[in-house]
């Protein structure tokens, strides 16, 4: 997770504001797992690199994300195990729709060999 810390801030603003266009139009999601999603992302800089580290973070997230409800005088709509998955799913986003590019295209070179490889064998 170290990596996302590193990468260019104005990156992880475009993606964030393009996920904020997906969720909200696009997917249409409720607001409750809208607000989720977007928790996740407002503490992102401070995300850590181990699993323990990120379960710690996914719960600091929650809590934090439920003392906003309770101060707003709102209810939670969403339980921990459910917002932990989600929580997992919006890092994984982050992590392959903001990562480094030169690495996406070596894995994508890396499958049209393959299948220009495997085509050839069979022509």
């Amino acid at each position: 997770m170290n990596k996302l810390m590193a990468i260019c801030p104005e990156k992880i603003s475009k993606e964030h504001k393009s996920r904020e266009y997906d969720l909200r139009v696009l997917n249409r999601v409720s607001e409750g797992e809208y607000e989720s999603r977007m928790a996740v992302w407002r503490g992102l800089p401070s995300l850590g690199n181990s699993s323990t580290e990120i379960d710690s973070y996914v719960e600091s997230v929650f809590n934090k994300m439920q003392q906003e409800l309770v101060d707003a005088k709102r209810e939670l709509e969403i339980n921990y195990n459910d917002f932990y998955s989600m929580a997992k799913e919006e890092i994984n986003y982050i992590k392959i729709h903001t990562d480094n590019k030169h690495m996406q295209l070596f894995w994508y070179t890396a499958i049209a060999v393959t299948i220009a490889g495997t085509l050839a064998l069979y022509i």
